[in-house]
């Protein structure tokens, strides 16, 4: 994909950000939408699919841009949408993940195996919970580092 083009999208969410106001941009996620970007620019070449959505979303910020000032709560809601949409696209196709989503999942997974432990090898609910949940905590920062060394996450 074109760098200029991914540079004049920059600008279009940068140009948003003045515009708006500091609780619509946030609704807009702006950052995010700057990680999509440059993830649709870098897949584009091979798939099909992100070519499209990337041309899809660079209308849509054109559109937004112009409305900047005065958006409705229905075209960032559209906005919101097409964002899930690309990110969805995005992790399911390109094996991508969130930021913080092994983190997450396996805090949830030491709380839950602390919890059992807590109770069955201790028979203390209180010193199992925080148990699992640092073990759980630990692992998924590490597997969440190891994603963004990989470049595996959006």
């Amino acid at each position: 994909m074109d760098n200029q083009r991914v540079d004049e999208l920059n600008n279009f969410l940068e140009e948003i950000r003045q515009k708006a106001d500091e609780k619509t941009a946030a609704k807009l996620e702006l950052d995010k939408c700057k990680r999509i970007i440059q993830r649709l620019s870098s897949f584009s070449s091979d798939c099909e699919k992100c070519y499209q959505l990337f041309i899809e979303l660079e209308n849509h910020l054109i559109q937004l841009k112009g409305k900047a000032e005065h958006l409705a709560e229905g075209e960032i809601k559209h906005h919101r949408q097409l964002v899930d949409t690309i990110s969805s696209h995005l992790q399911k196709q390109h094996k991508l993940v969130a930021r913080g989503y092994y983190l997450a999942l396996y805090m949830c997974i030491g709380i839950s195996i602390g919890s059992a432990l807590g109770l069955v090898v201790f028979e203390n609910l209180a010193l199992g919970l925080p148990l699992g949940m640092c073990m759980g905590i630990a692992i998924g920062t590490g597997l969440d580092e190891d994603a963004k060394k990989k470049g595996l996450t959006l």
